[in-house]
């Protein structure tokens, strides 16, 4: 099952790419729905990085979701920018479910940016039980990335180069 969105953006195609590297943005754009921390004694990293990040997630802050791994790659594929998590759950629901998320970033015109931000679950199924919820969440992340866009403030390189 899957749950995607289609975005276009009020921001330049790095400033995107840099704030898909945040882990600030994955934490703004899902609050309060879904509310991420950091399971690392430092906290969470000024950048993601290729190496895997424990998080825990719950529900309104209070419903606790389990823990996983952010774990992301990039890459460049026909002129997009494509960020992907494999994470693997290690706890409570996410430990039940298999994912793939790529959220790939392109120009949009002047200043704007194309986002496509696709979810890929496997939870046999409670896939089905999850779809809505995980459908509701990724409308608010479109709501949220729509409203933070424009605040966005770039590395002075492209997260592609660093």
């Amino acid at each position: 099952m899957h749950v995607q969105l289609k975005l276009h953006l009020a921001c330049p195609v790095d400033v995107a790419t840099d704030a898909l590297r945040d882990p600030r943005v994955m934490v703004a754009v899902t609050k309060p729905l879904v509310v991420y921390r950091s399971e690392s004694p430092s906290g969470f990293p000024d950048r993601w990085t290729e190496e895997a990040h424990p998080v825990s997630a719950s529900i309104l802050g209070v419903l606790p979701l389990g823990s996983t791994h952010v774990d992301l790659d990039w890459h460049e594929r026909d002129g997009a920018w494509i960020q992907r998590d494999t994470g693997r759950g290690t706890s409570g629901q996410f430990a039940r479910m298999r994912i793939n998320h790529r959220m790939a970033v392109v120009p949009d015109g002047p200043g704007h940016t194309l986002l496509r931000d696709r979810l890929e679950f496997h939870a046999g199924a409670l896939g089905l039980v999850l779809w809505p919820g995980l459908w509701a969440t990724w409308q608010w992340r479109a709501l949220r990335m729509k409203a933070l866009a424009p605040t966005w403030r770039g590395a002075s390189t492209h997260p592609k180069h660093v």
